[in-house]
């Protein structure tokens, strides 16, 4: 018995002698060094805001035309005859040139046998006209003188009274002399004349062809007066006024132009506005209907205002700015998008404004200021 108690009594003295040396060699392992988590330092580029005066500036391309273009229309029938100008699409003429001329010995030759009517009707009426109208007998006398069946009537004589008026007009002289004056004006529309120095752009008749009233001959542009049609877009219109000056540049040319109109209604297709530019070319300059140009414009002058890359702008007006180290988000006023940069204002001046875009940014996050 007092055996068993002895192995037992030394069984558990190398148990706590062990558990006593375990611990003891524990406490001498040394711990591992833990790495410190290194922070990630994120560097942006940045402008303290200053505002100046700045006058936008954009430039926008559209076609050449003619400031008249014109359909040449017959107003009476007849054979369409030739003329010193060829009836010819790309034929030039001067202003003044007869265009088109349309047979007229048939009304000629009625207008002629109607003043010879006219004048049988005068010459008996003057003898009522001696004894009644005294006082304006010479006066008409000297109408009756002066009236060649070849030339214009001429001017009708004022009546001396209202009676001398009703009997002129009961003898039926009024109406002949007016029916006369318009077959006068009637007679001269047989023969067309250019308003202005151009070219012909579309010819639908030629020479041989009968003319019928309201028919198209010809279409015609007017080829010393060019304007330039330049769509513009919504947002730039508000910058823009009549009369602006505006540079135009187009096939190894610059030209200076003037906005002569600008559309108050925006085109479906492109959503922009129209604005017309007339141009002021040299003698040298060679410029065509149909071509392409660019404009460039100059804008209305902006007060206190800045420019900054577009692509630092997000969702529309706001932008980030540095404070402390830290991203703060703020709101700006858009005055003017540019292609590449836009003109603002709305921030204190001093403010440090990021100017370039930033992966995935957050309010509050550490930064570093590059400039």
């Amino acid at each position: 018995m007092g055996r068993k108690l002895k192995v037992i009594g030394s069984i558990i003295g190398i148990l706590v002698i062990s558990v006593v040396l375990m611990n003891v060699f524990s406490g001498m392992k040394k711990e591992p060094i833990k790495n410190e988590k290194e922070i990630l330092k994120v560097h942006v580029k940045v402008q303290d805001v200053e505002y100046s005066n700045l006058t936008p500036t954009f430039a926008e391309g559209g076609r050449l035309g003619s400031q008249n273009k014109v359909d040449l229309m017959s107003e009476v029938q007849g054979v369409i005859l030739s003329s010193a100008v060829s009836l010819k699409k790309g034929e030039r003429f001067k202003k003044g040139a007869l265009l088109v001329s349309i047979f007229d010995k048939e009304a000629r030759n009625n207008l002629m046998a109607s003043k010879s009517r006219f004048l049988n009707l005068l010459a008996a009426t003057l003898p009522d006209l001696k004894i009644d109208y005294t006082e304006n007998y010479n006066n008409w006398l000297g109408f009756f003188q002066q009236i060649n069946i070849s030339e214009d009537l001429p001017e009708l004589i004022a009546f001396s009274s209202n009676k001398e008026k009703i009997f002129l007009a009961s003898r039926n002289v009024l109406n002949e002399y007016y029916l006369i004056k318009s077959a006068e004006v009637r007679l001269k529309k047989h023969s067309i004349y250019a308003p202005f120095s151009g070219s012909f752009t579309d010819v639908y008749f030629e020479v041989g062809s009968i003319a019928n009233p309201g028919g198209r001959i010809a279409t015609m542009i007017q080829t010393d007066k060019l304007e330039l049609e330049i769509p513009v877009k919504v947002e730039n219109i508000g910058f823009l006024s009549l009369g602006d000056k505006v540079d135009v540049e187009g096939n190894g040319q610059r030209i200076n132009g003037k906005i002569i109109r600008i559309a108050n209604f925006v085109s479906p297709e492109t959503q922009s506005v129209s604005v017309f530019i007339a141009l002021n070319p040299s003698a040298k300059t060679k410029l065509f209907e149909g071509m392409y140009l660019s404009a460039s414009f100059k804008g209305k002058l902006l007060h206190d205002v800045m420019e900054i890359p577009r692509n630092a702008v997000i969702n529309r007006n706001q932008v980030f700015i540095v404070n402390n180290g830290k991203l703060e988000k703020k709101e700006i006023n858009v005055l003017k998008l540019n292609e590449k940069t836009l003109i603002f204002s709305g921030l204190e001046v001093g403010v440090a404004i990021v100017i370039e875009p930033l992966i995935n940014p957050r309010v509050g996050m550490n930064v570093e200021i590059l400039r």
